[in-house]
């Protein structure tokens, strides 16, 4: 997916861009929308390996497969996890011959795993942070004013 920006600012082989959030990805949260940043406006750390400069409009790319790997992670992971809780709770509650509830035990032991691979995810993204492999890339300059936002989806 390429997008357009604004370099605020460089460092080394890096440069920050702001960026204005598109329509299709303001349910995604990757961007900080599920940390309540109602803003449209969007500020991300892009590789700049042909070196703009501070004030240039720039192309960025993301890779669409790391997208749609994020979005995996984010969404449907943990919608398996509580669902395996659940059918791994009612399983337990059978064999232990609970006297309570086994619904309500199996959707806690199901809330519990989803819990658990939220920790695990939230683990993973911090280590994945700094890996240049879930970075945009910013690929060319832009010449003529444009506005902020998607360019095109493939």
């Amino acid at each position: 997916m390429e997008q357009y920006g604004l370099v605020i600012e460089t460092a080394a082989d890096t440069a920050t861009v702001n960026l204005q959030r598109h329509l299709t990805c303001e349910s995604c949260g990757k961007c900080g929308i599920l940390s309540g940043s109602g803003r449209r406006e969007l500020t991300v750390e892009a590789l700049n390996p042909i070196q703009a400069e501070r004030g240039q409009r720039v192309i960025l790319e993301t890779d669409d497969r790391q997208i749609l790997f994020i979005s995996f992670m984010l969404y449907l992971v943990p919608v398996a996890a509580l669902l395996a809780g659940i059918y791994l709770g009612l399983a337990a509650a059978g064999r232990l011959n609970l006297a309570m509830n086994y619904e309500l035990f199996a959707v806690c032991i199901g809330l519990v795993i989803m819990s658990l691979v939220y920790s695990m995810i939230r683990i993973w993204d911090r280590k994945a942070k700094n890996n240049p492999k879930y970075k945009p890339v910013v690929t060319g300059l832009l010449q003529a004013e444009v506005p902020c936002g998607d360019l095109h989806s493939d």
